[in-house]
């Protein structure tokens, strides 16, 4: 096991790669493009941003995968990342949740408080 120091250091990465993804989905909702064409609505400032945060997210999620179990966190990123989305979806863009969709959150909420029971 690693020192306390590393291993913080590794969540304060899983947060910043959730994070960079989420917002780069948030970006991308709202610079997309209708169509292919003019391929100047691709150098969208948000689009650009989303693509350097994806970017981001991928560094960050190769040094997290290479510190913890993948069985792990893989789902658990997933996870956080689907409800923060989610969440920000409708805080932001207005979007509604169901019950339908809110049982879905609170299954994967469910799923990410026990994947970190395991965090050891």
């Amino acid at each position: 096991m690693k020192e306390p120091t590393g291993l913080a250091a590794t969540w304060v990465q899983v947060a910043a790669a959730v994070l960079c993804n989420a917002l780069a989905q948030l970006l991308i909702k709202r610079g997309a493009p209708a169509g292919l064409l003019p391929l100047a609505h691709w150098l969208d400032p948000r689009l650009v941003s989303a693509v350097l945060l994806y970017g981001a997210s991928f560094v960050l999620t190769a040094l997290v995968y290479a510190r913890l179990p993948l069985s792990l966190i893989s789902p658990l990123m997933a996870g956080a990342i689907f409800v923060l989305v989610s969440l920000a979806a409708v805080c932001l863009l207005g979007e509604s949740l169901g019950p339908t969709r809110l049982a879905g959150a609170a299954l994967v909420l469910i799923g990410i408080a026990l994947l970190a029971r395991d965090v050891g």
